[in-house]
């Protein structure tokens, strides 16, 4: 009877899609927006007529069956789609990864997408690559990372606040409350960011040595003319293929020294220490924007360390919340070991013995930017 059901069900389907497709060409004809002939108005009118009773003698044949047997028929069918909609669901992920219209952003998104998703929530394949567009476009993951990072950072540095006593009077600090967070969370973005720099730069030495190595495999043996000539440049080659492909290691920051920010425009050995530490991060960086974004964060870092360091004793606990910090979420640290600072302090002193000051950076100009439009402003 399954089968006879499914027939008569196409049938009325059918012969209900053929009455309204014809009422709306007659209704478009009453109404003036075609023209239509006798002929083809006769012709539509009939088949109106036709399908109408189609419709009531199938409707009539669908009546006179059990409804035992038609209960069991759309319960049958219900657990069929059920059990279709579950394995397109089940196969998803899989489906995604072989849609070859897809570039890898929008598959790692839709893959994270499906995985958060409730068990009881389910989207189409369209509809999720639709979300994953949005998604990419407006960085929301990268948004929603920062601010729960952001969150994280805050709380925690209130704590260590509240946490002082009650007779520290921190008021002459509130204006760095909100900003030292922020400093603290670009940092170690900052830092994030080199760490996966160097590991994609290292994945792809070892792509590139592979590589190597399968045109090394492939190369054609007979050739035994100019050997000894062609070993001597094979050997150069791989030379220069292992110094261009060394691998990048991360060991971390560099500590820095408190006396350097003490110092700073006291002695030019507490400068040039600064200075040096500085372009030693700077090289960690491997991108021009890295070291753009180092050098915004040094001089953010420094203006609050410089502030602090100016209070003195009244801003040490100030200033040690800020140091714990930074060496949490940035990794970054100062040095305390008396001889390793004796030792950096001689190393500093050798340096700037045998530097040359007289020396100026290629860019340098006396009268910068802000000089030319300060005069000209003063002459208006």
């Amino acid at each position: 009877m399954k089968i006879q059901i499914l027939a008569l069900e196409r049938l009325i389907e059918e012969s209900k899609q053929k009455i309204a497709n014809t009422e709306k060409q007659l209704r478009s004809f009453n109404e003036g927006v075609t023209k239509l002939s006798p002929v083809k108005q006769a012709s539509l009118e009939n088949a109106l007529e036709d399908a109408s009773k189609d419709y009531d003698k199938y409707k009539k044949m669908y009546s006179e069956i059990p409804e035992a047997e038609i209960f069991r028929h759309k319960e049958t069918e219900r657990v069929q789609k059920a059990l279709a909609k579950q394995t397109y669901y089940k196969l998803q992920k899989m489906r995604l990864k072989r849609a070859k219209s897809l570039k890898r952003n929008q598959l790692l998104e839709a893959m994270m997408m499906i995985d958060e998703l409730p068990d009881e929530v389910n989207y189409d394949d369209t509809e999720i690559i639709s979300m994953s567009d949005v998604i990419i476009k407006y960085n929301m993951r990268e948004i929603d990372v920062l601010e729960k990072e952001f969150k994280v950072i805050k709380d925690d540095f209130n704590k260590r606040i509240e946490s002082l006593p009650d007779e520290k009077d921190l008021k002459h600090f509130l204006f760095l409350d909100s900003y030292i967070p922020i400093i603290v969370l670009h940092f170690s973005v900052l830092v994030q960011n080199i760490i996966e720099s160097i590991d994609e730069y290292n994945t792809a030495i070892d792509k590139d040595k592979r590589k190597n190595k399968d045109k090394d495999k492939n190369k054609n043996k007979d050739k035994e003319k100019d050997k000894k000539k062609n070993k001597d440049k094979d050997k150069k080659k791989k030379k220069n293929n292992k110094e261009e492909l060394e691998k990048k290691k991360f060991s971390g920051l560099p500590k820095y020294e408190d006396w350097w920010i003490e110092e700073l425009f006291k002695n030019h050995q507490a400068y040039f220490g600064l200075y040096k530490w500085k372009d030693i991060v700077s090289n960690i960086c491997l991108t021009q924007q890295q070291r753009s974004i180092w050098d915004i964060i040094f001089n953010n870092w420094l203006m609050i360390k410089k502030i602090l360091n100016g209070k003195g004793e009244n801003a040490y606990d100030y200033n040690y919340i800020f140091d714990k910090l930074i060496a949490k979420y940035v990794q970054l640290e100062e040095e305390l070991d008396e001889n390793n600072l004796k030792s950096m302090e001689s190393i500093v002193f050798n340096i700037t013995a045998r530097e040359d000051f007289t020396k100026t950076r290629e860019t340098h100009n006396i009268k910068n930017t802000y000089f030319q439009w300060k005069k000209a402003k003063n002459k208006k």
